[in-house]
Protein backbone atom coordinates (compact mmCIF):
# COMPACT_ATOMS: atom_id res chain seq x y z
CA UNK A 1 0.00 0.00 0.00
CA UNK A 2 2.47 1.95 -0.68
CA UNK A 3 1.96 5.34 -2.75
CA UNK A 4 4.69 5.59 -5.42
CA UNK A 5 3.04 8.04 -7.63
CA UNK A 6 2.00 10.17 -4.71
CA UNK A 7 6.26 9.94 -3.88
CA UNK A 8 7.45 10.57 -7.14
CA UNK A 9 5.50 13.92 -7.21
CA UNK A 10 6.79 14.63 -3.96
CA UNK A 11 10.05 13.88 -5.20
CA UNK A 12 9.65 16.14 -7.88
CA UNK A 13 8.11 18.99 -5.76
CA UNK A 14 10.82 18.85 -3.26
CA UNK A 15 13.84 18.86 -6.65
CA UNK A 16 11.68 21.81 -7.94
CA UNK A 17 12.14 23.79 -4.73
CA UNK A 18 15.82 23.50 -4.84
CA UNK A 19 16.77 23.55 -8.33
CA UNK A 20 15.50 25.28 -11.47
CA UNK A 21 13.68 22.80 -13.15
CA UNK A 22 11.40 23.36 -16.29
CA UNK A 23 8.01 21.67 -15.48
CA UNK A 24 7.43 21.72 -19.13
CA UNK A 25 9.84 18.82 -19.55
CA UNK A 26 9.76 16.06 -16.96
CA UNK A 27 10.17 12.53 -18.15
CA UNK A 28 10.38 9.33 -16.95
CA UNK A 29 12.57 6.07 -17.70
CA UNK A 30 13.60 2.98 -16.25
CA UNK A 31 14.45 -0.68 -16.62
CA UNK A 32 12.87 -3.54 -16.08
CA UNK A 33 10.54 -2.66 -12.70
CA UNK A 34 11.49 0.53 -13.27
CA UNK A 35 9.86 0.74 -16.78
CA UNK A 36 6.84 -0.66 -15.48
CA UNK A 37 6.67 2.51 -12.84
CA UNK A 38 7.21 4.81 -15.81
CA UNK A 39 3.95 3.45 -17.57
CA UNK A 40 2.27 3.85 -14.53
CA UNK A 41 3.43 7.50 -14.31
CA UNK A 42 1.88 8.30 -17.87
CA UNK A 43 -1.54 6.81 -16.45
CA UNK A 44 -1.70 8.45 -13.38
CA UNK A 45 0.48 11.42 -13.65
CA UNK A 46 0.02 12.51 -17.37
CA UNK A 47 -0.39 16.31 -16.62
CA UNK A 48 3.37 16.33 -14.78
CA UNK A 49 5.03 13.43 -17.55
CA UNK A 50 5.63 15.16 -20.98
CA UNK A 51 6.80 11.71 -22.52
CA UNK A 52 8.44 7.93 -21.24
CA UNK A 53 10.67 5.67 -22.42
CA UNK A 54 10.39 2.13 -20.57
CA UNK A 55 13.60 -0.63 -20.90
CA UNK A 56 12.39 -4.25 -20.93
CA UNK A 57 9.14 -3.87 -19.16
CA UNK A 58 6.01 -3.65 -20.06
CA UNK A 59 2.60 -1.71 -18.70
CA UNK A 60 0.88 -3.75 -16.30
CA UNK A 61 -1.22 -1.45 -14.68
CA UNK A 62 -4.70 -2.12 -16.18
CA UNK A 63 -7.15 0.60 -14.99
CA UNK A 64 -7.68 3.68 -16.50
CA UNK A 65 -6.14 5.40 -19.02
CA UNK A 66 -4.31 8.84 -19.01
CA UNK A 67 -5.54 12.21 -19.19
CA UNK A 68 -3.34 13.68 -21.61
CA UNK A 69 -2.02 11.88 -24.68
CA UNK A 70 1.95 11.08 -23.10
CA UNK A 71 4.25 9.86 -26.05
CA UNK A 72 5.96 6.94 -25.84
CA UNK A 73 9.42 5.28 -26.82
CA UNK A 74 9.86 1.54 -25.85
CA UNK A 75 12.67 -0.52 -25.73
CA UNK A 76 12.03 -4.64 -25.53
CA UNK A 77 13.48 -7.93 -26.91
CA UNK A 78 11.55 -11.05 -28.17
CA UNK A 79 14.34 -12.65 -26.52
CA UNK A 80 14.29 -10.98 -23.12
CA UNK A 81 14.49 -14.02 -20.31
CA UNK A 82 12.97 -11.91 -17.43
CA UNK A 83 10.42 -9.74 -18.58
CA UNK A 84 8.60 -12.09 -21.16
CA UNK A 85 7.77 -9.86 -25.02
CA UNK A 86 4.96 -12.32 -25.31
CA UNK A 87 3.55 -11.78 -21.54
CA UNK A 88 2.78 -13.93 -18.97
CA UNK A 89 4.61 -15.39 -15.40
CA UNK A 90 8.31 -14.52 -15.02
CA UNK A 91 10.84 -16.98 -14.39
CA UNK A 92 11.05 -16.95 -10.31
CA UNK A 93 13.85 -13.81 -8.95
CA UNK A 94 17.17 -15.20 -7.90
CA UNK A 95 16.77 -17.24 -4.76
CA UNK A 96 13.29 -17.10 -4.49
CA UNK A 97 10.08 -18.36 -5.73
CA UNK A 98 9.09 -14.97 -6.03
CA UNK A 99 7.17 -14.48 -9.83
CA UNK A 100 5.44 -11.40 -11.76
CA UNK A 101 3.21 -11.20 -14.29
CA UNK A 102 3.73 -9.39 -17.47
CA UNK A 103 2.02 -7.99 -19.96
CA UNK A 104 2.55 -8.48 -23.80
CA UNK A 105 4.64 -5.84 -24.92
CA UNK A 106 2.98 -5.67 -28.67
CA UNK A 107 -1.00 -5.37 -27.43
CA UNK A 108 0.24 -2.91 -25.20
CA UNK A 109 1.92 -0.86 -27.13
CA UNK A 110 -0.89 -1.33 -29.43
CA UNK A 111 -3.87 -0.29 -27.44
CA UNK A 112 -1.71 2.86 -25.94
CA UNK A 113 -1.43 3.57 -29.07
CA UNK A 114 -5.26 3.59 -29.84
CA UNK A 115 -5.64 5.43 -26.26
CA UNK A 116 -4.01 8.37 -27.41
CA UNK A 117 -5.51 8.68 -31.06
CA UNK A 118 -2.67 7.03 -33.11
CA UNK A 119 -2.94 5.20 -36.57
CA UNK A 120 -3.96 1.31 -35.70
CA UNK A 121 -0.81 0.32 -38.00
CA UNK A 122 2.87 1.33 -37.12
CA UNK A 123 5.46 1.93 -39.77
CA UNK A 124 8.61 0.37 -39.80
CA UNK A 125 10.99 3.19 -39.42
CA UNK A 126 14.54 1.18 -38.56
CA UNK A 127 16.18 -2.27 -39.22
CA UNK A 128 19.54 -2.83 -38.11
CA UNK A 129 21.41 -5.90 -37.85
CA UNK A 130 24.50 -6.78 -36.21
CA UNK A 131 27.85 -6.92 -37.97
CA UNK A 132 29.06 -10.53 -38.59
CA UNK A 133 31.86 -11.28 -35.97
CA UNK A 134 31.05 -8.25 -33.85
CA UNK A 135 29.58 -8.89 -30.36
CA UNK A 136 26.39 -7.80 -32.09
CA UNK A 137 26.66 -10.85 -34.53
CA UNK A 138 22.53 -11.88 -34.96
CA UNK A 139 20.85 -9.35 -33.25
CA UNK A 140 17.99 -7.23 -34.52
CA UNK A 141 16.84 -3.85 -33.84
CA UNK A 142 13.69 -2.50 -35.69
CA UNK A 143 11.66 0.70 -35.11
CA UNK A 144 8.24 1.08 -35.40
CA UNK A 145 6.32 4.35 -35.45
CA UNK A 146 2.39 5.38 -34.40
CA UNK A 147 2.12 8.86 -35.77
CA UNK A 148 0.22 10.76 -36.27
CA UNK A 149 -1.42 11.04 -32.78
CA UNK A 150 -3.82 13.56 -30.85
CA UNK A 151 -2.53 16.50 -29.76
CA UNK A 152 1.05 15.76 -31.92
CA UNK A 153 1.97 12.57 -29.91
CA UNK A 154 3.79 9.80 -31.02
CA UNK A 155 4.43 5.78 -30.33
CA UNK A 156 7.62 3.66 -30.98
CA UNK A 157 8.54 0.62 -30.32
CA UNK A 158 12.15 -0.33 -30.56
CA UNK A 159 12.02 -4.44 -30.53
CA UNK A 160 14.85 -6.56 -30.29
CA UNK A 161 16.17 -9.57 -31.07
CA UNK A 162 19.35 -11.47 -29.44
CA UNK A 163 19.57 -9.90 -26.48
CA UNK A 164 18.39 -9.88 -22.97
CA UNK A 165 17.00 -8.25 -20.20
CA UNK A 166 19.47 -5.22 -20.61
CA UNK A 167 19.73 -1.22 -21.41
CA UNK A 168 20.60 -0.82 -25.29
CA UNK A 169 23.74 1.01 -25.08
CA UNK A 170 24.19 0.25 -21.48
CA UNK A 171 26.76 -1.65 -19.35
CA UNK A 172 27.74 -4.71 -21.32
CA UNK A 173 27.95 -8.25 -20.44
CA UNK A 174 25.96 -7.29 -16.97
CA UNK A 175 24.92 -10.68 -15.31
CA UNK A 176 24.68 -12.77 -19.08
CA UNK A 177 23.60 -15.50 -17.39
CA UNK A 178 20.36 -14.02 -15.26
CA UNK A 179 20.05 -11.35 -18.11
CA UNK A 180 20.95 -12.57 -21.08
CA UNK A 181 23.37 -10.70 -23.92
CA UNK A 182 23.91 -7.37 -24.01
CA UNK A 183 23.75 -5.12 -26.71
CA UNK A 184 25.13 -1.64 -28.49
CA UNK A 185 23.15 -2.13 -31.58
CA UNK A 186 21.25 0.59 -30.17
CA UNK A 187 22.11 3.30 -27.75
CA UNK A 188 18.74 3.89 -25.74
CA UNK A 189 20.24 6.89 -24.14
CA UNK A 190 20.52 8.69 -26.89
CA UNK A 191 17.64 7.77 -28.69
CA UNK A 192 15.02 8.53 -25.99
CA UNK A 193 17.02 11.63 -25.46
CA UNK A 194 16.05 12.85 -29.15
CA UNK A 195 12.69 11.69 -28.45
CA UNK A 196 12.06 13.54 -25.11
CA UNK A 197 13.65 16.91 -26.64
CA UNK A 198 10.88 16.85 -29.01
CA UNK A 199 7.71 16.78 -26.51
CA UNK A 200 7.22 19.31 -23.64
CA UNK A 201 3.53 19.54 -21.69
Amino acid sequence: NVDDVGFTLALLADLEARQPVDRRRVYATGLSNGAMMAWRLAVEASDRIAAIAPVAGAKVLKAGGPARPVPVMHFHSVNDPRALYAGGLGPPFPMTTLRVFHSAVEPTIRDWAATIGCPTDARVTAELQGQAGSREAGHTATRYLWSPCREGAEVVLWKFTGTGHVWPGGLQDHLPRLLGPSTALVDANLEMWRFFQRFTL
